[in-house]
């Protein structure tokens, strides 16, 4: 708030100064992000297929994240009271099928046709969104375009690029984790703005990390990765390997704070290009380095989902500035855009 005092008849009003960022802290915050989200799923897909137990992996990266951010953020952990832990819950044992699913999925798939599904979230969210959830979903005629443009390209590269037919466990898998995604999104919602718990952001990371590295023994369990021989594939593990896992832990525990972090330096444009570019840069990389080959046919239908998926965002983006005009905006929580976002990055 501003501070206000009287001298003599006369207000004086002191406004608050603008944070001014220089332009290398605006150009280290992108660069930290485009790192760690691009490098997210580069990183994911180097691990796993070093690794070759996708929940070993996912299990790895979240005791990682759950020992460092209490030593890094003490200050700021909250984990609210047992009824706000039993309350979250649900939401953690979704964030564990969400990164379960989606590191299986990366396993079966090549990173652009991993990019490439993905895409098809929005078409998911805007049914859930619609038919489902208390907030009303307004969709204009972007929304129809972008959800169009995106259909057909996911199409044409599945009807178009060779060798699909090997990645199937790897699209059912990946289409699993865009429903257990978007209901885990929702149920984030209801339990941070409609009937909020007491708990702060790091205390929301320690914890559903910490579900999520006592539940990877059990699920390893059932899908028979203990079966495999652990100290076989430790020993066979080269060191380029054993970077890739750490980078990949470093990527899973920095998404959310250099995330952020871009979006307070730059516009919302910016990051929403940036966030896109990544996913060429990813698209690129399995190109360039793994050696993907695409049909040109089915080059063409990842461009154009790339590009429906560009203009979902910028839509949706759009919309919320203009319902944030329209009424007093409530106390800022990461809207489902932003978290949206996020996810995609990872």
């Amino acid at each position: 708030m501003p501070h206000t005092g009287t001298k003599g008849h006369v207000d004086i009003v002191i406004k608050p100064e603008t944070t001014q960022y220089s332009e290398m802290d605006v150009a280290m915050s992108v660069v930290m992000f485009m790192a760690a989200s691009a490098g997210m799923s580069i990183a994911n897909k180097m691990a796993v297929d070093a690794l070759g137990m996708p929940l070993l992996l996912v299990g790895l990266q979240c005791a990682f994240t759950a020992v460092i951010v209490p030593l890094v953020a003490y200050k700021t952990v909250n984990l609210g009271s047992w009824s706000d832990k039993l309350r979250w819950l649900p939401v953690s044992l979704l964030f564990v099928g969400m990164l379960a699913t989606s590191m299986v999925a990366l396993h079966h798939c090549s990173l652009g046709t991993a990019v490439v599904i993905r895409m098809l979230s929005p078409v998911l969210s805007v049914i859930v969104e619609s038919f489902f959830s208390n907030s009303k979903f307004v969709v204009t005629r972007y929304t129809i375009l972008a959800l169009a443009v995106i259909i057909s390209g996911v199409v044409s590269y599945g009807v178009f690029q060779k060798g699909i037919h090997a990645e199937t466990i790897g699209i059912v898998f990946m289409f699993a984790n865009m429903f257990v995604g978007t209901s885990e999104r929702l149920a984030q919602r209801f339990l941070m703005v409609e009937n909020p718990v007491n708990m702060s952001d790091t205390g929301f990371m320690i914890y559903n990390n910490a579900v999520c590295a006592l539940a990877m023994p059990i699920m390893m369990a059932v899908f028979g990765e203990f079966k495999m021989n652990l100290n076989g594939t430790f020993t066979s593990m080269t060191p380029s390997g054993w970077t890739f896992v750490l980078w990949s832990c470093f990527c899973g525990l920095s998404i959310s704070y250099v995330g952020f972090r871009a979006q307070r330096r730059i516009s919302a444009t910016s990051f929403l290009i940036i966030v896109n570019l990544n996913k060429i840069l990813v698209v690129a990389f399995g190109i360039i380095v793994l050696r993907e080959v695409y049909n040109p046919l089915a080059a063409v239908g990842a461009f154009l989902a790339l590009l429906g998926g560009a203009i979902y965002t910028w839509d949706r983006k759009t919309v919320k500035n203009i319902m944030v005009n329209k009424v007093e905006p409530p106390k800022k929580v990461r809207d489902d855009e932003e978290q949206a976002l996020l996810a995609e990055s990872e």
